[in-house]
C-alpha cells in the first residue's frame, strides 16, 4: 500500500512539475524574459490579433474587452494535460495607451517610453504569477496589451482574455482550409490571405478557448496524392475482384 501511495504522489508531481511551471510558483514572470524586445501590430481594429511564428506566438488584446481579471488587471492562463489552469508565459510584455505611448520592462524594470524615445520607470505595468494564472497589473482601463509566449508543434489553443472580434496569423505558407488536415474552433468566419500568410478572423468569440490546428501547404499535395494512389489502388482491387467473379460465373456455367 505504501508503494502505490508513494508512487501516486510521484505522479502528482510529476506532473505538476512538467514544462515551464510547477505546482508550488513558476518563472512565468521572469524580469529578463519580460525585457525581451519584439514589435507588435497594433494597427489593428481587432479585440485580440494573434501572429503565430514557428516557435511563439504573439498577441494584441484591447484590455477594454477583458473577461478575466479584476478591476484594473488581467489574467493570462494556460492548461496542462489533465486540464489544470497554469500560468501563462510572458515574454516582450508592452502596453500601449490609446494616445500612443508605450509601457515597456527595460532591463527587468517597467518604464513609459515617450515619443521622443526617453524613458521614466514607472509601477503603472506590473506582473506577478499565482498558481494558476499570471496576473497582470495594468496602467489604463482602456488601451492595449501585447506579449509574446512560448508554443510547439501546429497547434494553439489561446484561452480568451477577451471577447470580441479576433483574428490569427497563421506562419507561412500554412492554412487551415482542409477539414481533415485542419480545425477551428469555434469556426472561423472569414479567411484572407495576406503576404505569404493566411488570416483567419472571427466576428465575436464569446468562448472561453480558441483553438487553431493547420497544416503545410506541402501537407496537402503530400495528402492528395496519397489519396489519388489509394484510390487507384481501390479501382485496381475493384477491378480484380470483378474478374475473379466473372471467371467463376463461366466456370459454373
Amino acid at each position: 500500500m505504501n508503494r502505490r501511495l508513494l508512487a501516486a504522489l510521484a505522479l502528482i508531481v510529476l506532473v505538476g512539475t512538467a514544462g515551464c511551471t510547477t505546482i508550488l510558483g513558476d518563472d512565468a514572470a521572469d524580469p529578463e524574459s519580460l525585457s525581451a524586445d519584439a514589435e507588435y501590430d497594433y494597427d489593428t481594429d481587432r479585440d485580440a490579433f494573434i501572429t503565430v511564428n514557428r516557435g511563439n506566438y504573439t498577441a494584441v488584446y484591447n484590455v477594454s474587452a477583458k473577461v478575466t481579471g479584476d478591476n484594473g488587471t488581467i489574467e493570462f492562463y494556460r492548461t496542462n494535460a489533465l486540464t489544470i489552469e497554469n500560468p501563462l508565459e510572458l515574454e516582450a510584455l508592452q502596453f500601449r495607451y490609446a494616445n500612443g505611448t508605450v509601457v515597456r520592462y527595460v532591463d527587468g524594470e517597467a518604464v513609459v517610453v515617450r515619443s521622443d524615445g526617453t524613458q521614466e520607470p514607472t509601477d503603472a505595468l506590473a506582473v506577478e504569477t499565482t498558481r494558476q494564472r499570471t496576473v497582470v497589473e495594468l496602467p489604463a482601463e482602456e488601451g492595449q496589451i501585447a506579449f509574446t509566449t512560448p508554443k510547439s508543434g501546429k497547434e494553439i489553443a489561446v484561452y480568451t482574455p477577451v471577447h470580441g472580434s479576433y483574428e490569427v496569423a497563421l506562419p507561412p505558407d500554412r492554412d487551415a482550409s482542409v477539414p481533415l488536415l485542419s480545425r477551428t474552433r469555434p469556426s472561423n468566419d472569414d479567411r484572407a490571405v495576406v503576404g505569404d500568410r493566411v488570416h483567419l478572423r472571427w466576428d465575436d468569440v464569446e468562448t472561453s478557448v480558441l483553438s487553431v490546428r493547420w497544416y503545410l501547404d506541402r501537407d496537402l499535395w503530400l495528402f492528395g496524392g496519397l489519396a489519388v494512389v489509394a484510390a487507384g489502388l481501390g479501382v485496381i482491387g475493384v477491378a480484380y475482384y470483378y474478374r475473379r467473379i466473372r471467371l467463376a460465373e463461366k466456370r459454373r456455367d
